[in-house]
């Protein structure tokens, strides 16, 4: 089978894979070789909550504590850490009880 017998659409969704998986191998390779120059891993504090459904459509809100949420210095998720650009517009954490 050549590519030249494959339908339009799947040399499309070909192209996007092959796209995306040289562009994840660009960023590990970034977080790897440290290029360019900054710290491979950072850390943010998440504030955590509870959020507790009450009777009759009122809900409360308790603190919990906070934790440290290590995050890796990438576009994408590396060695189980998510992004820092994600993590750092994600700070607060809703856990929901019923």
């Amino acid at each position: 089978m050549t590519l030249s017998n494959l339908s339009k659409k799947m040399r499309v969704a070909i192209s996007i894979v092959l796209v995306a998986a040289f562009m994840y191998g660009l960023d590990a390779l970034s977080v790897w070789l440290g290029v360019p120059a900054r710290p491979e891993f950072s850390t943010y504090t998440i504030k955590r909550y509870y959020y507790i459904n009450e009777n009759f459509n009122k809900f409360s809100i308790e603190s919990i504590p906070s934790v440290q949420e290590r995050c890796v210095n990438a576009m994408f998720p590396h060695s189980g850490s998510r992004p820092c650009w994600y993590v750092q517009r994600h700070t607060r954490q809703m856990i929901t009880v019923n």
